[in-house]
């Protein structure tokens, strides 16, 4: 991997790429810079495969500086102080994120996913769907989510979504208007990005949407029957939790 690192504090960069070779992953570093438009040139002429990338810096930001690019043949990881709902989000979009201070964990995965699925330059549905949800208000949790498909992404309003169900590595995503969609994503990272817009995990296999519940049943272990007529095992626990959240709305 041949990466550039832009941020506009000197130990950010510095200490990054000190990270990148303590990992011993094979990174090489070609440059670091804390001047983004001194950047500009050396991104425009040099192939390279990663641009590790501060958004918030002075003067050009991290998505003022990308674009003015012609094109973006490179992936790039996003690194930020500045949290929100939408972070797990944008993993779960194939968006490579990481959050101030960078820990090694997230940056080794960041690498290791990297290496396992190969170059995979940043597509401009995913850039423009990220962009829109940083810049959203810090307490609106995103209406869209990327989801990556084989072909690509895929953009998909988080309200069409009435359940997610575990396969193996992989999740299939439930929709009420479209056929079922299969993301190379676990039903882990699934549920922690739609975790800010409602939804609970009721089962080891099984995220839904509340909006979508129909019937919580008690007979047989219990089950939940949704409105595209599934029926979704339940965990006392979260059985006895819903049961909680729709007697509070029925009170009001």
């Amino acid at each position: 991997m041949r990466a550039i690192l832009i941020d506009d504090e000197k130990y950010a960069t510095e200490l990054l790429a000190m990270k990148l070779a303590k990992l011993n992953r094979g990174v090489q570093v070609l440059a670091q810079f804390n001047q983004p438009e001194a950047a500009l040139e050396f991104v425009r002429e040099t192939a390279f495969d990663v641009l590790f990338l501060d958004i918030q810096m002075p003067r050009l930001n991290g998505f003022d500086l990308l674009a003015q690019l012609p094109s973006m043949p490179f992936d790039v990881v996003f690194t930020t102080a500045y949290d929100q709902y939408a972070v797990q989000a944008f993993r779960v979009s194939a968006l490579n994120y990481l959050l101030k201070p960078v820990q090694e964990s997230e940056l080794r995965a960041v690498i290791d996913q990297w290496q396992q699925r190969g170059k995979l330059p940043l597509q401009p549905t995913q850039y423009a769907l990220f962009q829109e949800t940083y810049q959203s208000p810090a307490k609106a949790p995103p209406a869209r989510i990327a989801l990556p498909t084989q072909e690509g992404h895929e953009i998909v309003e988080i309200a069409d979504i009435i359940r997610c169900v575990a396969e193996a590595g992989y999740t299939y995503i439930h929709r009420q208007s479209s056929p079922p969609l299969l993301i190379c994503r676990t039903l882990k990272e699934v549920s922690q990005a739609l975790e800010s817009s409602g939804f609970v995990r009721v089962h080891h296999s099984h995220t839904i949407n509340p909006a979508f519940l129909r019937k919580i049943v008690r007979q047989e272990g219990g089950y939940l029957l949704l409105s595209d007529g599934a029926q979704v095992p339940v965990t006392k626990q979260k059985r006895d939790y819903l049961l909680d959240q729709i007697t509070g709305i029925e009170r009001r």
